[in-house]
């Protein structure tokens, strides 16, 4: 698994690439925690190239979605190819997460 972090305005964007597991869910838990420690409560993850996610990358995604939410911010999902998308809404996450079509979607401040 691949991950790069880009600053955008208020989010912080991270692009993962590969597939989200038991191994490598630590190495994105911390990613996460890191562009948190930054400062920012708007965080927006590109999953164009995200091969597979199990359970254990669900939790951390929870995981983090629930410190997010304690502080008022803000975690978007995008760009989820058809097999991630099937996964949430398999297990209803896709109601829980905040999940857009593109990564500009996601990016775009919410309406006042």
């Amino acid at each position: 698994m691949e991950v790069t972090r880009e600053k955008h305005g208020d989010s912080v964007l991270l692009v993962i690439a590969g597939q989200i597991d038991m191994y490598s869910s630590p190495e994105l838990r911390a990613e996460l925690t890191a562009a948190l420690e930054s400062g920012s409560k708007r965080l927006v993850l590109d999953m164009e190239k995200v091969e597979f996610i199990d359970s254990s990358g669900l939790a951390t995604l929870i995981e983090v979605l629930q410190k997010l939410r304690g502080s008022e911010g803000k975690l978007r999902l995008s760009n989820l190819s058809s097999g991630v998308l099937a996964v949430f809404e398999l297990s209803n996450l896709d109601q829980l997460f905040d999940i857009r079509a593109t990564r500009e979607e996601a990016l775009q401040d919410d309406p006042a």
